[in-house]
């Protein structure tokens, strides 16, 4: 017999949030949880409202409504706001912001200022010990590289055991090759420490690899919550497919219950059903099939322009019966050459179909015009 498994409870929930200024909205509705342990990231253009949602949980701005819940305490509604130094929450900056004049210990150890000192020494040092810092107790942050100072800073944040962990672009800082290795080191500390951890970032491949849930934001509003995969594969919105990769647009015809573009034919999905805007056939560069030697279904295309990515080849394609060139992206050992005619061709099947008129305004995003076929 299989035993029944309770949903986890949430660990912070976020109600109906919102942050005006004047007329603007920074945040605007926002609907939203976290179960323990879990790794949410906020993502999303610069302006979009993320590190605002930050600053609101954190108790550093003060919402216009909405409700912030955090266990069983309500640390800001509109009858009971709780100050921010009595959240429990740990919060890691874009800039570090270490202590200069402070060893790494002594930094370590500012936040448990309420303990006894040789208590407050022993959390501060096993902190140091979860990051691998344990070796650099009384260096002073200005001999440590940004890694380095980014793991201090994570120690930190963690040596209170707060209930959530809040960091604001936390890698951004780094070089491209140690920014991979610091972001993974962290992510292991905060599994083995199941903290939960509200992450704002812009990089979507960033997001993809570390979230276990993502909250897509634009203009202050959320787009779509759900798994990396859940994103990528199944984006709600024109908006949120654009985000994660360049993206190919080709027009569509609707002919009945059909669907007509240059690669073939589908069914109008039930969701489209009753839209007069017109629609189209959106799918991203890999999942173009680019040949040599002519196909079935492949359309002749000329090779523009070929560029080597490592282990693929991106590939700028024009095809006779569409204006805007097309991108693919193949394994390197297809080794297309500038201005050689190939064979494309793409399953409709996996493709996304979207209502064309939908200009980034979100106050018609979350109508669900859109929908992955």
């Amino acid at each position: 017999m299989n035993a029944h498994i309770a949903p986890q409870a949430n660990v912070l929930s976020i109600q109906q949030l919102s942050k005006q200024y004047g007329s603007r909205f920074a945040v605007n509705q926002a609907t939203w949880s976290a179960t323990r342990g879990q790794i949410i990231c906020l993502l999303g253009h610069s302006g979009c409202g993320k590190t605002t949602m930050l600053r609101l949980i954190a108790g550093l701005e003060t919402p216009s409504s909405g409700s912030i819940q955090l266990e069983h305490n309500i640390l800001w509604n509109a009858q009971q706001q709780i100050p921010a130094e009595d959240r429990n929450i740990g919060l890691v900056f874009q800039d570090y912001a270490l202590f200069p004049h402070l060893s790494v210990l002594e930094n370590v150890m500012f936040g448990l200022k309420k303990l006894p000192k040789q208590q407050r020494q022993s959390i501060a040092e096993q902190a140091l010990k979860h990051v691998s810092m344990h070796h650099h107790l009384h260096s002073y942050p200005y001999t440590l590289s940004g890694g380095e100072q980014q793991r201090v800073a994570l120690a930190r944040a963690l040596a209170p055991k707060p209930y959530v962990l809040l960091m604001d672009e936390p890698f951004s800082n780094l070089d491209h090759r140690l920014r991979d290795q610091i972001r993974q080191s962290t992510i292991d500390v905060l599994k083995k420490t199941a903290t939960t951890t509200i992450i704002v970032t812009h990089d979507p491949e960033e997001a993809l690899q570390i979230a276990d849930q993502i909250i897509l934001m634009h203009q202050g509003k959320i787009i779509q919550i759900g798994t990396p995969k859940q994103l990528y594969l199944q984006p709600k919105t024109l908006f949120a497919a654009r985000y994660f990769s360049a993206l190919n647009e080709i027009p569509t015809q609707r002919l009945g219950h059909q669907l007509t573009t240059l690669f073939g034919t589908v069914p109008v999905s039930q969701h489209l059903s009753d839209t007069q805007q017109p629609i189209q056939c959106c799918f991203r560069p890999h999942q173009f099939d680019v040949f040599s030697e002519p196909t079935k279904e492949g359309l002749v295309a000329k090779v523009i322009s070929s560029s080597f990515m490592g282990h693929t080849q991106l590939l700028r394609l024009q095809l006779d019966t569409i204006d805007t060139p097309l991108l693919a992206q193949v394994d390197h050992q297809q080794n297309f050459a500038e201005q050689e005619q190939v064979y494309v061709s793409v399953d409709l099947s996996t493709c996304f179909f979207y209502t064309s008129d939908e200009h980034i305004n979100t106050d018609n995003v979350l109508t669900e015009q859109t929908l992955q076929v």
